[in-house]
């Protein structure tokens, strides 16, 4: 077979290694930005560690799939010597990171107008997601467009053509971005991950119409209306390839602040406890197991389980607890946008012909590195200079305060 076991057992934990590694060579500064505060929810931040890692690594099968079979797909019986069963659950891996993502949106903004009451600045609320998302977008276009000069530009017949190119690609994720490259199709240089920032714009512009529902009671029948009625749509087909798992994903993150509330800490030791993630453990790997897609609603609901453990304190038997995939969900954002771009550097141009592990080892390194970088120099600023833009502080051309 291509793939090893060994090989899928390495891609697996050595990304982990891999952070801390990166971790302990860094200057000091680097580590402070690193060693955030988790916030009110301590276990979110290393979630999205986990669901950024699992997505690369999910992507990596298929940039060795296009690389080796000239077909952009998931890890397969073709290519690897373990039962279906076990590869239907390998092959969801993506799936259920940007589904882990799209709970965790729901669940915090949710979570902040039920706090607020609907009474939320959305001055400040735009602005802040603005200087959240683009700053590292825009580092990533300049990596794009570096890599693709040095590999070969994608060649068009008139000047407006490459400018219809450039404007699809900063329009963070809401239209598909034509292709760029000479060497790779459509926007798959960044593993066509773009998609999910749209879905999550869609989610913003939604929100102040979200925040007329901001009473517990009212956000609880709402969502378990739409809930109910969306589940009702997914089991008539309704819904167009995975539309309708992507509502189910904000939909569960929504009930799940709702839940919060009306918990307020007098059920934690249940829902901390190991037996509330593993009853979802097993009811997400029975449904993919059994050929249920990961955005089918047997398996969101398993993720769902999970997901309210983990936002009660649980750490999935010690799992979110580890330090370096705390500092996996730090540099999550910029790992989830690059991470394509290196697999592709690594698979197509400088390592094509050395199979499956070494490229994509190399690439997840290099994603790494990187991402540390765009977070320490590109994220965090972005996020100050948001901060301090919307609270009407004065801001001076190097982005410092000027009181």
């Amino acid at each position: 077979m291509e793939i090893s076991v060994y090989s899928l057992a390495a891609i697996l934990t050595l990304p982990v290694i891999i952070m801390g590694l990166v971790y302990v060579l860094s200057p000091s500064f680097i580590k402070a930005s690193l060693d955030n505060d988790p916030g009110k929810y301590s276990m979110i931040e290393p979630l999205r560690g986990v669901a950024a890692l699992i997505v690369v690594i999910h992507h990596s099968f298929f940039s060795y799939n296009l690389t080796y079979h000239e077909h952009w797909k998931p890890i397969n019986s073709a290519v690897i010597d373990l039962p279906q069963q076990v590869i239907n659950i390998i092959s969801s891996l993506g799936g259920m990171g940007v589904i882990f993502f799209f709970m965790i949106t729901g669940f915090l903004f949710t979570d902040k107008a039920l706090t607020s009451e609907g009474r939320v600045d959305f001055k400040k609320f735009y602005i802040g997601r603005f200087f959240r998302i683009v700053p590292a977008y825009l580092f990533l276009i300049v990596l794009v467009i570096f890599i693709v000069i040095v590999t070969g530009f994608r060649e068009y017949g008139a000047l407006s053509d490459y400018v219809s190119v450039l404007a699809s690609w900063l329009s963070m994720g809401m239209t598909k971005p034509y292709t760029i490259s000479s060497r790779i199709d459509n926007y798959l240089i960044v593993a066509g991950v773009l998609w999910t920032l749209g879905v999550e714009w869609k989610f913003y512009f939604l929100y102040p119409l979200l925040c007329q529902f901001a009473k517990v009671k009212v956000a609880l029948i709402s969502l378990i209306s739409i809930l109910l009625l969306v589940c009702i749509l997914m089991l008539t087909n309704f819904f167009e390839g995975i539309n309708g798992g992507i509502f189910l994903s904000f939909i569960t993150g929504g009930i799940s602040a709702v839940i919060i509330k009306i918990n307020n800490g007098r059920f934690n030791y249940l829902l901390r406890g190991s037996a509330l993630p593993l009853i979802g453990l097993i009811a997400c790997g029975s449904a993919l197991w059994s050929g249920y897609d990961v955005y089918s609603i047997y398996s969101i609901f398993g993720m769902f389980i999970i997901f309210i453990s983990i936002i009660n304190g649980s750490s999935i038997f010690g799992l979110l607890r580890l330090s370096p995939i705390r500092w996996l969900g730090a540099i999550s954002y910029s790992l989830y946008l690059s991470h394509g771009v290196f697999l592709f550097v690594f698979n197509k141009v400088v390592l094509n012909g050395s199979g499956y592990f070494i490229p994509a080892i190399f690439a997840i390194f290099s994603a790494i590195v990187f991402s540390v970088i765009s977070y320490c120099y590109v994220e965090c600023r972005g996020i100050s200079f948001g901060r301090k833009l919307s609270n009407g502080t004065p801001i001076n051309s190097s982005g410092l305060t000027t009181v």
